[in-house]
């Protein structure tokens, strides 16, 4: 019997193998899919990291925790895992969302530097922004891949002992006294303890947790600027508009040299409609496309570009949008790591150890307190 099976391997799962195998833990991973899959929420080429978090101050410790490992993982793998080009967060000058990551920045000594309208057109032309707006600007953000991560993650758990399984899906999990069994569509398997990161499958393994995660379709794609060098990391840094009147609207700027040809990711954040992950997906229509490039010329006609490419994927929220990493609500021997898109892939090292801390020792010295389940009552 196995000590733990990690169910579902995208990021926080690939990181919590990789923890646990370095911690000598006999450790199996499930993946319903294959590693680096694109049916979830850790794929699209690239996402966000930052450390000035207006989420929640307590968030920033995890994040420079998630930022050393993606560093040390990069350097051991021979992979570039992590882009640093600046992060731009903009939005009105009474914007609550600037003012709570500027606060945050100030108590954890996060360096920042905050811009005017005139000081973010002047440094990126490729915006154009109102007057009455100023922005953070994070010297230290930029991206990471997740694809590539999540690859080098396994690998690593792999070369420590791990074991890895690719589409066996999960049916269920029963708790008996002294093992968990895991009713896979191999057959049962045998563990002492089990964590479960299978993001927007959460609900169907973990019915309680059913009425606190929504799972929603979000829509993704990739400009082709008519100037190349305006799309890079050199001349663009990682940007987050907070619109009053809309969703925010953000990009990641494309290293052609590692990522393909030049092009600017961009996406709004946190699209309302519903989704079943099980179900067929509704493909990019020509309603998300010009929804989708109304943001960016409003905000970024400087590109002056083409959207050449557009994608689905997954969002997993709880209502207060933010993270649960917690035991599982009915369980003793079970962990579960939910509720992380939108925001999450960043913090994936981070909550792969504090989710492998929970599975060990039932608790963890990371800061997680703020992200129990409990919160959201019985």
């Amino acid at each position: 019997m196995r000590h733990v099976i990690v169910i579902g391997v995208g990021g926080v799962g690939a990181f919590a193998l990789r923890e646990l195998a370095r911690r000598g833990v006999s450790v199996l991973g499930l993946e319903a899919f294959h590693v680096g899959h694109d049916r979830g929420s850790s794929h699209g080429g690239t996402r966000v990291f930052r450390h000035a978090y207006f989420e929640h101050a307590d968030y920033v410790p995890l994040l420079r925790r998630s930022t050393d490992v993606f560093r040390e993982l990069s350097a051991s793998s021979g992979r570039s895992l992590l882009e640093v080009c600046g992060t731009l967060l903009i939005g009105k000058d009474t914007c609550p969302v600037v003012a709570a990551a500027s606060a945050a920045a100030q108590q954890h000594r996060v360096p920042v530097e905050m811009l005017s309208a005139t000081e973010i057109v002047r440094r990126y032309p490729q915006f154009a922004i109102p007057t009455d707006h100023h922005a953070l600007f994070e010297p230290g953000g930029g991206f990471v891949r997740p694809e590539a991560s999540i690859r080098a993650a396994v690998d690593d758990a792999l070369s420590h002992g791990a074991e890895m399984r690719e589409g066996v899906r999960v049916e269920g999990i029963q708790e008996r006294a002294n093992e968990v069994v895991v009713r896979t569509s191999d057959g049962d398997l045998h563990a002492e303890r089990v964590l479960v990161t299978a993001g927007a499958w959460t609900s169907r393994l973990l019915p309680d947790l059913a009425r606190v995660l929504r799972v929603t379709r979000q829509v993704q794609g990739w400009i082709q600027p008519e100037d190349a060098a305006l799309g890079s990391p050199a001349k663009l840094p990682t940007w987050f508009v907070v619109r009053t009147d809309a969703p925010p609207v953000y990009g990641i700027p494309v290293d052609p040299a590692i990522d393909g040809p030049p092009r600017v990711k961009v996406a709004l954040h946190g699209r309302t409609e519903p989704m079943d992950p099980d179900a067929p997906r509704r493909p990019v229509d020509d309603a998300d496309r010009a929804e989708l490039m109304d943001a960016v010329n409003a905000w970024m006609p400087g590109l002056k570009g083409e959207l050449v490419d557009a994608k689905t994927c997954i969002y997993t929220s709880t209502p207060d949008e933010h993270f649960v990493v917690d035991h599982a609500p009915g369980y003793q021997r079970v962990a579960v790591v939910a509720g992380l898109s939108g925001h999450g892939f960043k913090m994936t090292p981070a909550l792969g150890g504090a989710a492998a801390d929970l599975v060990l020792d039932g608790k963890s010295e990371l800061p997680i307190a703020f992200l129990g389940a409990d919160r959201f009552g019985s």
